[in-house]
């Protein structure tokens, strides 16, 4: 991980009013029709691993720390934070890893044979991590070993995403069938809502899911380019979104998070940025652009925000995980 910058005054805010948004325009968090919430700062990235115990500190001696292909990521899809900890799902080694957020004391889950693990979600006492095909949850601890499965294959036919409700419930979102499910934390079903379509209610490719704090649930409808609010027993009650190359617009939208003051974060690995909105659909920042540099991504897909404002971004094409920070901003702007 890099060094953090001597301040937050490092901004991505400042990298965003400086280069030019995907439609040309510059933007400013927010506009100006929009009452100021905060800034969001580059706090740092993981890219290589160290393992924890004395293997990994054998390796960091050796200088074999940042050179180790099993401990570099590849292709980093989906990211959970957790206390002090990083989850990380890598689709092309087929693992989830825990870290420590300075890539350190990193661990592999034990995952079941043939899991394909797709989606991660922070809890309590560690972790849930949903299985492409058939979308089984298994529950794993911090230290990454398994504590069991919670949902048994079979409650949707390709596992999209995954989150966890305040109370305990689990949403699943089925890519192939295009619905959304919620189930109990004992597995049972409460709701499911969706099919194929452009209505309310109806998905194509539904992926990755949240809970706002009012216990409603978004659901980023990749391919019909929008983003669906639901209330907590699936029902359609809003939404925003549409396809296009412009400021606000969705061309391959991917990740999706919900930050403590609500703010929804998108990213979209056409533009290779995150896009900010309000819950009411309006637009309040553009975060990077493509690159390889701090606050610069390639290909982003899943997002994750915990209750201190950190953010991490699955990078994809990058093989890295970056984290940022939302700071509210107080007074006037």
């Amino acid at each position: 991980m890099k060094a953090n910058p001597a301040s937050v005054a490092v901004l991505l805010l400042a990298a965003c009013t400086s280069a030019p948004a995907p439609n040309g325009n510059r933007l400013t968090w927010p506009p100006a029709t929009v009452a100021a919430p905060g800034e969001v700062a580059w706090q740092g990235e993981i890219e290589a691993l160290r393992p924890r115990g004395m293997g990994g500190f054998l390796r960091t001696l050796a200088g074999a720390g940042n050179t180790d292909q099993r401990w570099r990521l590849a292709q980093p899809v989906d990211v959970a934070l957790q206390g002090d900890r990083v989850y990380v799902v890598d689709t092309a080694l087929g693992v989830v890893i825990a870290c420590d957020r300075d890539g350190t004391a990193a661990v592999r889950l034990s995952l079941p044979p043939d899991f394909s693990p797709v989606a991660v979600a922070a809890v309590e006492r560690g972790v849930l991590v949903a299985d492409r095909s058939g979308g089984a949850v298994h529950a794993f601890a911090p230290n990454g070993s398994p504590l069991g499965e919670v949902i048994r294959s079979g409650a949707v036919k390709r596992c999209g995403g995954l989150a966890v409700c305040a109370g305990g419930d689990i949403i699943l979102t089925d890519a192939e069938a295009g619905e959304v499910v919620r189930m109990t934390a004992e597995g049972l079903e409460v709701a499911r809502v969706g099919g194929a379509g452009t209505e309310a209610g109806d998905f194509n490719m539904p992926t990755a899911v949240v809970e706002s704090g009012d216990g409603t649930i978004w659901v980023l409808d990749t391919f019909n380019f929008r983003v669906q609010h639901l209330t907590h027993d699936l029902r359609p009650i809003g939404g925003f979104g549409e396809h296009g190359d412009g400021t606000g617009q969705f061309a391959l939208p991917k990740g999706l998070a919900i930050d403590p003051d609500g703010h929804l974060y998108l990213s979209d690995a056409r533009f290779d940025v995150v896009q900010v909105f309000d819950e009411e659909g309006r637009l309040l920042l553009v975060v990077g652009r493509h690159g390889t540099g701090d606050g610069e991504f390639w290909n982003p897909a899943g997002l994750a925000c915990d209750a201190n404002g950190e953010i991490a971004v699955a990078d994809t094409s990058n093989r890295r995980v970056q984290l940022l920070r939302y700071q509210r901003r107080e007074g006037p702007r």
